[in-house]
Formats: C-alpha cells, sequence, structure tokens
C-alpha cells in the first residue's frame, strides 16, 4: 500500500503543478516579478495537503476533476504560508525547500506581496470553478479562509511570534501547532469531504482525523528539525529553539506523534475499509522517524 501511496502522491503532484502553472501564467510585464516571486515558492512541494483532499474525495466517490482546483488553491495558500513564516520578522529563515526563502531572492517587500497574492488566487480559484455547484464552491471558500484567519494560520503565527519563547508550555505549542499546521490540513479534509457531501458524523470524523495527524505531522517536523538532514528536509534545521522536541525531550515527542497517529486512525473507523488509503497515507507522512 505504501508504493501505491507514493505513485498516487506523484500522479496528484503532477496534475497540481500544472494546474498551478496555468493559474500564474502572466501577460502584463508590469507584475512579471511577483508572478516570479509566487511561482518560486509555489514549486517544488510534495503537495501532501493536495493528496489529503483527494483521498478524502476518493472515500465519497468524487470525480477527480472536481478535486483539482479546490487541491490546488490549499497548495497555494500553504505557498503563501511559508512565505510568511521564512520573514525575518517572523521564522527568519534563510532556506525553504532547498532553495534560498522568497524575501532571500525576491526582497521582503515582493515576498509579502506574493504571499497575499496567493491566498486571494486560492479564494477566487474555488469560487470560480464551474465544474463545482454554488453550494459547494461557497462552503469551501469558507473553510479555506477560516484556515488562514483568527481561527488558523494567522493565529499560530502570532501565538508563535508573541507568546511562546516567554511561555515555553505544552499547551502554548500545542495551540501553535493546531493554527499552523493542523488547520491547513483540517481545511484539505473539509474540502474533500464538502465535495462529498459528508453527513455530520463523517464530516466530524474527517476534521478529528485531520487535526490529530496534522499534529502528528508538526511534531514529525521539530523532531526532523534536531535530528534530521538539511539535505533531505530542505530547509533550516534547529531553527526553532522552543520546538516541541526541545519542550518535551526526544523520545516524549516520539510517544507524541505516535500518540496522535493513532488518535487519527481511531477516528476513520466510521468510513471502515474505505478509510484503507489514508490509513496507508498517515503511515506514510510518518515513516521518516520510524
Amino acid at each position: 500500500m505504501q508504493d501505491k501511496i507514493k505513485t498516487y502522491l506523484q500522479d496528484v503532484r503532477q496534475q497540481v503543478d500544472r494546474a498551478i502553472e496555468q493559474v500564474l501564467e502572466n501577460e502584463n510585464p508590469l507584475i512579471e516579478g511577483l508572478y516570479k516571486s509566487a511561482a518560486y515558492s509555489t514549486g517544488g512541494g510534495k503537495r501532501v495537503r493536495a493528496v489529503f483532499t483527494y483521498l478524502v474525495g476518493n472515500i465519497f466517490e468524487v470525480p477527480g476533476e472536481q478535486l483539482l482546483t479546490p487541491a490546488s488553491a490549499i497548495e497555494l495558500i500553504h505557498a503563501a504560508s511559508l512565505i510568511m513564516d521564512d520573514l525575518p520578522y517572523m521564522d527568519d529563515s534563510q532556506l525553504r525547500r532547498g532553495k534560498p526563502s522568497n524575501h532571500v531572492v525576491f526582497g521582503q517587500d515582493v515576498a509579502l506581496c506574493a504571499s497575499i497574492a496567493l491566498i486571494s488566487e486560492a479564494i477566487r480559484m474555488v469560487l470560480e470553478e464551474k465544474g463545482i455547484s454554488d453550494d459547494h464552491r461557497i462552503k469551501m471558500a469558507a473553510v479555506l479562509t477560516r484556515s488562514f484567519g483568527f481561527d488558523g494560520l494567522a493565529a499560530g503565527q502570532y501565538v508563535d511570534l508573541k507568546l511562546k519563547r516567554k511561555n515555553i508550555e505544552f499547551g502554548i505549542i500545542e495551540y501553535i501547532n493546531h493554527k499552523k499546521t493542523a488547520a491547513l490540513f483540517s481545511a484539505a479534509g473539509q474540502i474533500g469531504a464538502i465535495l462529498g457531501q459528508a453527513n455530520a458524523d463523517q464530516m466530524q470524523a474527517i476534521s478529528d482525523f485531520s487535526a490529530n495527524i496534522g499534529f502528528a505531522f508538526q511534531i514529525m517536523d521539530d523532531i526532523l528539525d534536531v535530528a534530521g538532514d538539511v539535505k533531505v528536509v530542505g530547509k533550516d534545521l534547529e531553527h526553532d529553539k522552543m520546538n516541541f522536541v526541545k519542550l518535551v525531550g526526544m523520545e516524549k515527542a516520539r510517544e507524541y506523534l505516535f500518540d496522535y497517529q493513532k488518535r487519527a486512525l481511531e477516528a476513520l473507523t466510521v468510513f471502515g475499509e474505505r478509510a484503507g488509503e489514508i490509513t496507508a497515507f498517515a503511515e506514510y507522512l510518518i515513516h521518516r522517524v520510524r
């Protein structure tokens, strides 16, 4: 199943890459630099969140052509969040996805403009997608906007910037991880469920899975930040001086990682055998720390 997931991830990645390239085509020379900055940060991603949207959609037998645009929109928002994360007055990272961060290449001013443009474009893509009903478009746009606002990325980044280094405790780290990482995972899953017309119990199951696997994914990221290889991870290591591992220790962090993975999988029991692909996906996400 792991080989199947890897192949599927590659297939989705290629489709999403092509869709994003088309979205970022530009014919206005006045803003060529803005588009180049946006394209620079949307390229090279693993498309993990897009794959999650597809896998949730598959549970409900949603046609792939309905999933491509919202899955691509999720990746635009993810890229926008990485641009902002790396800025000097945020996490001050010089490396992202194995190459210099956006602001290092294009400057802080252009990087910020590109980030805002990517978020705006993501919402436009969903709202104007003709192959999806009006009701579904509105619901998905609401999910996306919530993922980066006061209940998502912006809130997590604010707490990360202003509170974490002054109040190093589990609750603070958990809040940051849920908002900065799990919120976008949750949005990716909810979009697939919306298109699949999931009922309340099914939607809750996807939400619970997303929150827990998102937190597990962030713990994995923190473990790699301490013990990984910069050539493999593709970004600055040990840059966050107070990540989850440094709060609880490596052994305890691994325990939390697998506990959150377990909680995520337990949430999928409502789907029975239909959860096979997502279960394999959850295993794939954390296999690097086995």
